[in-house]
């Protein structure tokens, strides 16, 4: 198997060899179209943008929201998890997360 490679010497004014560095050409293995609709599960992968998860502020947020409707805790999480139709609030998206704090505020009349 032959590989292309290049020699490139760096040298003084007189001539003498400083140091050279030699650069290898290297293919590398196409993937296949089976390997690229199939590939290996790392666990789960972070959502895309449009899919990114609510972030802590957006969550406090709408429990201070709640807070000044009289629910607290655990009453405004189940609430939460039942407006969102989630079992766990992390899997609440940062774009329903932000619609939902303006619908709140709206129905109180709240201008941001």
């Amino acid at each position: 198997m032959e590989k292309e490679a290049r020699l490139i010497e760096i040298r003084d004014r007189s001539g003498g060899l400083i140091f050279s560095i030699v650069i290898v050409e290297k293919s590398f293995k196409d993937i296949s179209n089976e390997e690229k609709a199939n590939p290996p599960e790392k666990g789960e992968e972070k959502p895309k943008n449009q899919d990114a998860l609510m972030t802590d502020a957006q969550k406090r947020y709408l429990f201070r929201i709640l807070a000044d409707q009289g629910k607290e805790g655990e009453e405004a999480h189940d609430y939460l998890k039942k407006l969102f139709s989630v079992n766990s609030l992390k899997e609440v998206t940062k774009l329903e997360a932000s619609q939902t704090i303006e619908r709140l505020l709206s129905k109180e009349g709240i201008e941001r």
